[in-house]
């Protein structure tokens, strides 16, 4: 191979990815999965070698490099080249010993930061094992532009390369990413995050592919939102409000979004945070923009006014507050855009588009042509840029171009490298092959708790049964088992199911085959004290349809569960310990099996017990 060309997301706080389109296939990984650092935002040296290396692709026979990055504002902006080394080395340092070797390292480099009068700024970078301020640091050493960092990089792994960037609008690449996964030819397509190049939601008319933005949402400027601590939320937009809100229940921003998603169910929203976030926002129907009050929003964010609010409410009601508040605003604005453009498919894409509720209400009242990209976040935006780089290089008809319907894009691991490492593990292990998928079953159907590693890991934040954590829905108290003794998670948070095509009419009232975990339906109120492992409080499931095309062998083992206990459901969490990213290769795999109280785990094949 001669030439490689990338997607890549890597400035922008947090999610790095790639994504590269092959003739006959495609490669993603996000660079938390190799690192292990859950929303990892360091330059993708890591992702970039293993895909090298599953693609068996040697980096020296590179000649033309490609590269297109999902950015425009700070294309030219300075950055500075000795912060930016020093971040890849504490990066480094936390991967190999997590808080150890990082607390030590700033120990060390103490001294001599203080005498640059930066030690509170530095100190923060080296505390918050996210790093997103690490191109913010002013330390010493010349500044660069971004162009120079980025072929620095890419110049140790692929030497002997010319290597060309190219910037793009970032709500565009969204917009891309899920257009050309839709299988739709004509839709509206919504974008709607946090920020991005100064816009928090975008809108577009998509025909055959091209595209036409017809409305957009700007971000504004909120000094109180900025004093509450979130790193990038100064500027409000809907996304940063939800997470700011995140924080202050707290819980981490641009993570644990879900958690106050999930306690919203148990919650009030009929209160005055909720009216008073209501009253900050309008919609602007013939610019089709979603207008924030700066006013209102500072005098939500004051700090008296929050500590009323927290010690007036419970939790689980300024959760609830904030969720209806997302739900009806982006219902209100989708409103007036279907009023103006009757089209009857939408496409969605963006960070706050990961809120299954909301999802499942433009469902419900909007929209019964939808689809939302399994890598909604960040991390999604490789994907866009690939799209966009491949149907321009490649010269093709726009709307010839779709994307697999599974993201089961990144790498997988043969036998052999397998029971390598096994072999090294202090574990039993059998090789059943496809037998082991129907032993999987008959185990989580006498109440074991297992795990599955198999095929292609998935691409985006849901596991889809190739890095799942499996489960019987029958027991009422396995969600609280699961969160306590496995995942170490908060025990209000659901556990959602993988359930065959076969079962979908028959369990929900309304639905369609969503295969991706994307959104949520309510399951029908007879079935709620059979399957009650599968459902939350308010009886939704964020579900994933499973067809035996997609996924013959996990489609196989939940069948084998309905032969048994008369439901194809089965609970379908992600492969990891709580504060870890899913696991991607077979060490992760034995790792957090090891660390936690699963029972049994398939991987490829081998059935492995402790």
């Amino acid at each position: 191979m001669k030439s490689l060309t990338l997607g890549m997301n890597f400035f922008g706080g947090h999610d790095t990815s790639i994504f590269a389109i092959f003739k006959d296939d495609v490669y993603a990984l996000s660079q938390e999965r190799v690192t292990r650092i859950k929303h990892d935002a360091i330059f993708p040296i890591d992702a970039l070698n293993e895909m090298l290396r599953y693609k068996n692709i040697d980096p020296k026979k590179i000649k033309n490099l490609d590269i297109g990055v999902a950015t425009k504002k700070v294309e030219k902006l300075l950055f500075n080249e000795n912060a930016y080394d020093m971040a890849i080395s504490l990066r480094k340092m936390i991967q190999k010993d997590r808080e150890h070797l990082f607390i030590k390292k700033f120990n060390i480099e103490k001294k001599r930061l203080q005498k640059s009068g930066k030690i509170n700024k530095i100190k923060s970078f080296l505390l918050d094992r996210y790093g997103r301020d690490y191109l913010k640091m002013q330390l010493f050493g010349k500044k660069i532009e971004l162009d120079a960092i980025i072929k620095k990089h890419l110049k140790d792994i692929f030497p002997n390369a010319e290597i060309n960037l190219r910037y793009y609008e970032h709500h565009l690449t969204h917009a891309y990413s899920t257009y050309y996964a839709s299988g739709f030819e004509r839709t509206l397509v919504f974008t709607l995050d946090g920020e991005g190049d100064g816009c928090f939601s975008k809108l577009y008319e998509v025909d055959k592919g091209n595209f036409k933005e017809i409305g957009s949402s700007e971000n504004r400027y909120v000094k109180n939102i900025e004093k509450c601590g979130v790193k990038d939320a100064g500027y409000a937009s809907i996304g940063f409000i939800y997470s700011t809100f995140t924080h202050l229940l707290g819980y981490t921003p641009n993570a644990d979004e879900g958690k106050v998603e999930a306690l919203a169910a148990f919650g009030d929203y009929e209160n005055s945070l909720y009216q008073e976030l209501c009253d900050s926002v309008s919609i602007d129907e013939d610019k089709l923009s979603i207008e924030l009050d700066v006013k209102k929003l500072n005098t939500i964010f004051e700090k008296d006014n929050l500590d009323k609010i927290f010690s007036s409410l419970q939790k689980e009601d300024i959760s609830a507050a904030v969720q209806k508040f997302t739900e009806k605003i982006t219902l209100d604005y989708l409103t007036a855009v279907k009023q103006k453009y009757p089209i009857e498919s939408i496409s969605l894409a963006g960070g706050v588009t990961a809120n299954v509720i909301m999802n499942m209400k433009i469902f419900e009242k909007l929209f019964k042509n939808i689809y939302i990209i399994p890598a909604m976040g960040d991390d999604g935006i490789a994907q866009g840029v690939a799209a966009m780089m491949h149907i321009e290089k490649e010269n093709l008809q726009k709307e010839s171009f779709k994307f697999p319907t599974m993201p089961y894009f990144g790498s997988s691991y043969n036998k052999e490298e397998i029971e390598e490492v096994l072999r090294g593990a202090n574990v039993s292990y059998d090789y059943l092959g496809e037998d082991a998928y129907i032993k999987a079953a008959n185990f989580i159907v006498n109440g074991k708790v297992g795990a599955l590693f198999h095929g292609r890991c998935e691409f985006g934040p849901r596991a889809l049964g190739n890095r799942s954590i499996i489960a019987d829905v029958r027991d009422r108290d396995i969600q609280k088992i699961i969160n306590k003794d496995i995942k170490n998670r908060p025990l209000f948070q659901p556990f959602c199911p993988s359930i065959i095509i076969d079962e979908r009419e028959r369990l929900f009232e309304n639905s369609y085959d969503n295969k991706h975990m994307t959104i949520a339906f309510r399951l029908k109120e007879e079935f709620k004290d059979k399957i009650p492992g599968s459902i939350h409080i308010d009886l939704t499931a964020r579900v994933q349809f499973v067809s035996p095309k997609d996924n013959p062998n996990y489609y196989a083992l939940i069948k084998e569960v309905k032969e048994l206990t008369g439901f194809g459901v089965i609970i379908n969490t992600s492969f990891n310990k709580h504060g870890r990213t899913i696991v991607l290769t077979p060490k992760h795999a034995i790792t957090d099996f090891k660390d936690t109280n699963l029972d049994f785990m398939v991987i490829e094949g081998f059935l492995v017990q402790k």
